[in-house]
């Protein structure tokens, strides 16, 4: 079923809290008193990509990691930061059977690929004991490679015209039958809440809806853990 802007959003905000709610004493426990107050904090992420609105036609949900730098320009709750990511979605039977009749070959296996480099601007909401929740938003550009490939094996049975033994064929490999590309803008909205650390350290979990400016919009929402530096 195709998801909305609207609802998407509102699935990033739920995942969000639903995560967050697991561990909450972690944070009243480690907290160290400097947390995100610091000017300049890099930090790595990974987690789930959900897969919204007609993408959920041609890719299947998948994976994330990513990392950046966010800068504090001055005391207060807003921030900047830059955000590279790398998400991978399989490629739904819809998509390969419709690619197989376009290319007149036999595809089975497809994937896709999405580079994404944004700025987004941060807005912190202190929730008490060194917690805060945060909206962000932005744009920037992004790459998406999709591939399709073919298995090439050995059917029935080979043998050996010396020795005469025969064993059963198996799988060569995937061969690439042929891929799209294209670099897009890219916007994306979403909220998170960090945990501190000692020494400035934090963790954070956060969700963003994410469209890519396709002809047929590429939208998706990763699902992110990570850590603040």
């Amino acid at each position: 079923m195709k998801r909305s802007v609207v609802s998407s959003l509102g699935y990033s905000l739920g995942a969000v809290m639903l995560l967050a709610g697991t561990a909450p004493a972690m944070a009243q426990v480690y907290y160290g008193g400097g947390g995100p107050a610091f000017p300049v904090h890099w930090y790595v992420d990974g987690g789930y990509s959900v897969t919204s609105g007609q993408t959920t036609n041609y890719l299947d949900n998948g994976w994330n990691i990513g990392g950046g730098v966010q800068w504090r320009p001055s005391p207060g709750p807003l921030s900047l930061r830059l955000d590279g990511s790398f998400s991978r979605f399989d490629a739904t039977n819809q998509l390969l059977a419709d690619n197989a009749q376009a290319y007149n070959t036999y595809i089975d296996n497809g994937w896709g690929d999405v580079f994404s480099l944004d700025l987004d601007g941060v807005l912190d909401i202190p929730l008490g004991n060194g917690i805060k929740a945060y909206l962000m938003a932005g744009g920037g550009g992004a790459y998406r490679r999709i591939n399709f490939t073919q298995t090439v094996g050995i059917g029935g049975y080979y043998c050996d015209g010396w020795t005469g033994y025969c064993e059963p064929g198996y799988d060569v490999g995937d061969v690439l039958v042929d891929h799209q590309t294209t670099t897009r803008w890219e916007w994306n909205a979403g909220a998170g809440i960090n945990f501190p650390l000692y020494g400035g350290q934090s963790w954070f979990i956060e969700a963003k809806y994410t469209q890519m400016m396709t002809p047929v919009p590429t939208s998706f929402i990763p699902i992110r853990v990570g850590f603040r530096f």
